[in-house]
């Protein structure tokens, strides 16, 4: 009876798409914890720009590095050691003082994580047969879209849990900015003070009004006194009054309308009084949640560690040597290479740099992915910011508002594949390429334009939770239609590149992601400390722009012209 071929090749694929999970859920839950750290520390809008930017810039510039030691010593031994590593850096930003030491952490955790996918993709290569291998890379890219996906959800609502597990609700004292100021923006709150709602209910109070007395009997009020007045829910009721309740946000609606409810506890209470003037006076108050940062990002490092060693309990080098893998698999596995055995590895050939570097077409490629993470790096930096100071969202909101647009992407991610196929059936291979990825790319742009609507006030009032979801859609159709341009990007690549295929992958993907390095310093120039809504719109064109100049980029790619053509030149 014909031996039955072992699965082993599944299992090795799947523990490397749980290294990548991990690998975007602990580079994305530092983005979505950044705002908290910026008040904390209280970082200038330049040092939280390196902070976000840090990452991109060690993680594009030592892929080759990181892939050749992983060639060197082995897949097993270089992406257990890498997880570990960018699992303890991301775990000690939970535990250090300052932003400068946060942000050299950060360019650690991208020397660790540049060996990620290069490492993977060699794990693949050597472990699945060629029919298999377009849907084993499949699984390990996919499971970094859901790692990106989950880690805004997972990371509001660890903050969430363990910032009331440690205190309570209530303020404490140092949660008080500056007892002065707040004192001020709650009798006449300026524009950058305190919320739109806020504002409009403070102006219709008169001069003899409850909230007025109440506010002028603080003036002289210290950190303590403040935070025992903001605790006490009974002092909320002065200031509902010409409360605009259809532009507060509907979570903190939902709670003042239960304040009067028998069954609400007094902690629930509590609370409601601290989402409310949290919500009011954003620019004075820390939010609940800045307590939480640090022990999710501590129990996200320790995740790695398991990781690590599920890895390294299940990985080998050579399906041969591997004691749950049978000669059937074995064969199977190559069956249609059998040049790939780590032990018949072909010498290495000489790069042919020359021809790369005056490959118009390539340099095409490498403009069209910078340009195009120029635009996209906003949805994995500054999107939670954005729905925070401008929508007023609530954390766990914001949270699941973060992470559609990364769910939504999957969906591109699915379709590109098929897309660029019909598209190469109809047009035949150089804009079966080049032409899914241009599109895409003015798709995006839609988006954009879709956000700076909102920001014009084209759908309501911009506190309210159905313009904010519109606002999320926007986003949504820029992940959809970057990723709808994925497989034709890495398809071309493979036509163009040939044996030099993962060469080709990787220079262009440098160039992406210096793009993803430079965008958070460009783009927090534009914002400042406390940005106008003026900023977040220019912010949006700037990103639009990046991406109709990425779609004209993607024009030039022509992947009927070979390198090795160019080497023959």
């Amino acid at each position: 009876m014909e031996q039955r071929a072992t699965r082993v090749r599944w299992g090795i694929v799947g523990v490397t798409t749980l290294a990548s999970l991990l690998l975007y859920l602990d580079r994305i839950c530092v983005s979505f914890a950044s705002g908290s750290i910026q008040q904390e520390f209280d970082a200038s809008p330049a040092a939280m720009s390196w902070f976000l930017s840090a990452f991109f810039w060690s993680y594009a510039l030592f892929q080759v590095p990181a892939g050749w030691i992983g060639q060197r010593f082995g897949i097993r031994i270089a992406l257990t050691l890498f997880i570990l590593a960018w699992s303890l850096f991301t775990g000690l930003i939970g535990v250090v003082g300052s932003v400068a030491t946060i942000i050299v952490l950060r360019l650690l955790c991208g020397l660790a994580q540049a060996g990620a996918y290069p490492c993977a993709g060699k794990a693949v290569r050597d472990w699945l047969p060629i029919s298999q291998r377009g849907t084993g890379s499949s699984f390990v890219a996919f499971g970094g879209r859901v790692g990106g996906a989950i880690a805004p959800l997972l990371t509001g609502a660890l903050m969430l849990w363990f910032a009331i597990a440690k205190a309570g609700p209530e303020f404490q004292p140092y949660e008080i900015l500056d007892p002065a100021k707040v004192v001020q923006a709650i009798t006449a709150p300026e524009q950058k003070a305190a919320t739109d709602w806020f504002r409009k209910t403070r102006t219709k109070s008169g001069p003899d009004s409850d909230a007025t007395r109440l506010a002028i009997s603080l003036a002289n009020a210290n950190q303590t006194q403040l935070a025992t007045f903001f605790n006490d829910p009974q002092s909320l009721p002065p200031f509902l009054v010409d409360l605009p309740f259809d532009e507060v946000p509907p979570d903190l609606r939902r709670r003042l309308q239960a304040l009067d409810d028998s069954s609400t506890t007094i902690a629930t209470s509590k609370e409601t009084a601290r989402r409310f003037w949290e919500s009011a006076l954003p620019q004075h108050l820390k939010k609940l949640e800045a307590r939480g940062w640090r022990p999710t990002l501590i129990l996200f490092g320790g995740l790695g560690i398991f990781v690590a060693a599920g890895f390294w309990w299940l990985f080998r080098e050579d399906p041969a040597r591997h004691p749950w893998c049978n000669a059937a698999e074995v064969a199977l596995i190559h069956r249609d290479s059998p040049e790939i055995s780590v032990s018949t590895a072909p010498p290495a050939e000489s790069f042919p740099w020359m021809s790369l570097l005056t490959n118009i077409s390539l340099w095409g490629n490498s403009i069209m992915q910078f340009l195009t993470n120029v635009g996209w790096i906003f949805l994995v930096t500054w999107l939670p910011r954005y729905l925070d100071e401008v929508h007023h969202v609530p954390v766990f909101q914001r949270s699941v508002m973060a992470s559609v647009p990364l769910f939504a992407g999957m969906f591109g991610m699915l379709l590109g594949g098929p897309w660029t196929d019909r598209w190469t059936m109809w047009c035949g291979r150089k804009w079966g390429r080049s032409g899914p990825i241009a599109v895409s790319r003015f798709l995006a742009v839609s988006g954009y334009v879709l956000a700076v609507m909102v920001m014009w006030g084209w759908f309501g009032p911009r506190e309210s939770m159905t313009t904010a979801w519109i606002a999320v859609a926007g986003m949504a159709m820029v992940a959809i239609a970057t990723d709808l341009g994925v497989a034709a990007t890495w398809a071309f690549a493979q036509d163009v590149g040939g044996k030099y295929t993962s060469a080709v992958l990787g220079w262009a993907n440098m160039w992406g992601n210096l793009g993803a390095a430079i965008a958070p310093v460009v783009s927090g120039m534009v914002l400042g400390k406390t940005p106008a809504l003026s900023d977040w719109t220019l912010l949006f064109f700037f990103c639009g722009g990046a991406f109709a100049l990425s779609g004209v980029c993607a024009c030039v790619m022509d992947a009927t012209r070979p390198l090795t053509q160019f080497n023959a030149k």
